[in-house]
């Protein structure tokens, strides 16, 4: 039988057994004849008649010889009820349910779009095509492992193909076997920080910082130590003096989030000379370092880690996709098997499917030509929208970071920040809050931009709306 033929016989099948469910063909009730439903229908008699005889054998409907078919008595299976709105008291969470729930992991206003969207890569960039192929030739390869769970550490094929990358791109070489895989960065800080605190524990976090991995370690139960950034990165001495004995410390070195400072080398060699008097261990978050717009781009953290103090995150959301949630940690061999476990633990290990279209896509080398058209593409967009707001705004100051898909802009005194990110979203502009990124008390008042998924022909026109909406709140 042919698939079409195939697809009509499901689809008639379906019907009638609905049909069973719903009480509209009631229990006992007589089919129509084939012959009179395929006609009805506007299908063969044939694929009636198949579909009668799958009904039967799945306990929908009984045959009588010479009298017809007819809906059993007694189904298999009843009619779900039609679902109704709960009502009453909400659920009670536990008090470590309540601190969960409570715990952002975004700022971004609610906006339709992504227009000014901070950290999103631009789906119209999506190498989609390649992907495809890819992928074609991947379920050809493992449909037979589709039945079993993926290797909790990531595919082997995957975990060489990210080493060569990273020693091609970024000069840090790393053994494979001490490479897991995971989803996205998110997922790596919060199997960390399980692993290597206690709920009570101090840890280090950039202040403003990134939102969601401060999220990942409060969720772990983890002591936020706000310290202070500045156009340098983490001011490291600060640390030392709030919290010298601190477990860990969540740092970008490459480009911290949202102010875009870099931890020059001074400050790299303290950070680690203090990781290893306290014994204390470093997440370094390198998510956006392959797009660098002043310099070279800087070398990881972890290329000077010679006491297997730094767990190094990775993850392709900025340059591929973010719901393809594909991420990696570096991990010191020590500790492999237990991330490993506790990943087996949390959710059995990343989708193999998606791991091994990314293998095969890396290993034909397309990731990196692809990383070069965005980072050409994505200083286009920076610099059409930064001369735009140049022209069209005069209520705020863009501070453009040396790096990354996002720039801060600082608002005027006077212009309330809430006020500004809620005229923005209704201007289809989907900024976030400065102030949301501070674990402390907020030192500047502004709000984050991004640039990657706003196409150079748009500038001028989101630039305008900007402007409008800081008119509209009240700033100037």
């Amino acid at each position: 039988m042919s698939a079409p033929d195939q697809t009509r016989q499901t689809a008639v099948f379906d019907h009638v057994r609905s049909s069973i469910l719903t009480g509209v063909l009631p229990a006992g009730g007589r089919l129509p004849p084939s012959r009179s439903l395929a006609v009805e229908l506007g299908v063969a008699r044939q694929t009636v008649v198949l579909a009668y005889e799958r009904l039967a054998a799945e306990g929908y409907v009984r045959g009588r010889t010479g009298s017809g078919t007819y809906v059993a008595t007694d189904l298999p299976d009843q009619a779900p009820a039609a679902a109704e709105t709960p009502r009453g008291a909400a659920i009670a969470l536990s008090k470590r349910g309540a601190l969960l729930a409570a715990i952002p992991a975004t700022a971004r206003a609610s906006s339709s779009g992504l227009l000014l969207a901070g950290g999103v890569p631009a789906p119209d960039l999506f190498p989609a095509a390649a992907w495809a192929r890819c992928s074609a030739r991947v379920l050809k390869s493992v449909a037979a492992e589709l039945a079993s769970y993926p290797p909790p550490q990531g595919l082997r094929v995957l975990r060489e193909q990210i080493a060569a990358h990273l020693a091609a791109t970024r000069g840090l070489v790393a053994d494979p076997g001490c490479i897991v895989v995971t989803a996205g960065t998110q997922q790596a800080l919060r199997t960390a920080a399980d692993l290597l605190t206690d709920p009570g524990d101090p840890v280090w976090v950039e202040d403003p910082g990134y939102i969601a991995g401060r999220g990942a370690l409060l969720a772990a139960g983890a002591q936020i130590v706000p310290i202070p950034t500045d156009a340098e990165g983490m001011d490291v001495a600060a640390g030392e003096r709030l919290a010298p004995h601190a477990r860990m410390a969540l740092v970008a070195p490459s480009h911290a989030t949202p102010l875009g400072g870099a931890l020059p080398i001074g400050r790299r060699l303290a950070l680690l000379d203090w990781a290893q008097r306290a014994n204390a261990r470093v997440l370094e978050d390198d998510c956006d370092s392959e797009f660098r717009w002043q310099g070279k781009p800087l070398p990881p953290l972890a290329t000077l880690d010679k006491a297997g103090h730094v767990i190094y995150c990775g993850t392709f959301s900025k340059t591929l996709a973010p719901a393809l949630r594909l991420g990696f940690a570096i991990v010191p061999a020590p500790l492999v098997p237990a991330f490993v476990r506790l990943r087996t633990l949390t959710d059995r290990g990343t989708d193999a499917f998606t791991q091994a279209i990314l293998a095969e896509f890396m290993r034909e080398g397309l990731l990196a030509p692809h990383i070069r058209r965005m980072r050409t593409e994505y200083a286009r967009r920076r610099d059409a929208l930064l001369e735009a707001m140049r022209r069209f705004v005069t209520r705020a100051t863009p501070v453009a970071a040396p790096g990354g898909l996002h720039m801060v802009l600082r608002l005027e005194d006077g212009t309330d920040e809430g006020a500004a990110v809620r005229a923005c979203a209704a201007r289809d502009l989907s900024v976030a809050p400065l102030r949301a990124y501070y674990a402390g008390t907020p030192r500047m008042n502004g709000m984050v931009i991004g640039f990657a998924a706003t196409p150079v022909g748009l500038a001028g026109d989101v630039a305008k709306r900007l402007e409008a909406a800081l008119a509209a709140a009240g700033g100037g």
